[in-house]
């Protein structure tokens, strides 16, 4: 949901206060953002599941976690709240390409069906 939230709110933004017009331009700059904005939300979430599913299993039962908040709880006293953020670029690296992509084939998929932009 992040992805077309901010989307949507950078290229209105982008038209409404600088001087490009609704091209692949604008399409990229708010796709560069979307991308961004979900890395940035959806990091922390992928470094709990990363913990939760490499931590020591004992008869099903986890040996350093009992559940996500525990894991998040854990980290965030030990290592620090950054903690929550390793593999950001990787994990940015791997998203700003597809929002990119996403968004600009979206955006010319509208455009070919005859619906106007976004």
């Amino acid at each position: 949901m992040p992805d077309l939230t901010t989307y949507d709110t950078v290229k209105q933004a982008i038209l409404k206060y600088t001087r490009l017009k609704d091209n692949a331009i604008t399409h990229a700059l708010s796709s560069a953002c979307s991308g961004l904005v979900s890395a940035t939300l959806g990091t922390p979430a992928d470094v709990m599941k990363t913990r939760m599913m490499n931590q020591p299993y004992v008869n099903g039962r986890g040996l350093h976690y009992h559940s996500t908040l525990d894991c998040l709880v854990k980290t965030v006293k030990s290592e620090g709240f950054w903690a929550l953020y390793k593999g950001f670029l990787p994990i940015w690296s791997r998203m700003a390409p597809w929002s990119l992509t996403f968004w600009l084939v979206y955006e010319e998929l509208r455009v070919l069906a005859g619906l106007g932009n976004f």
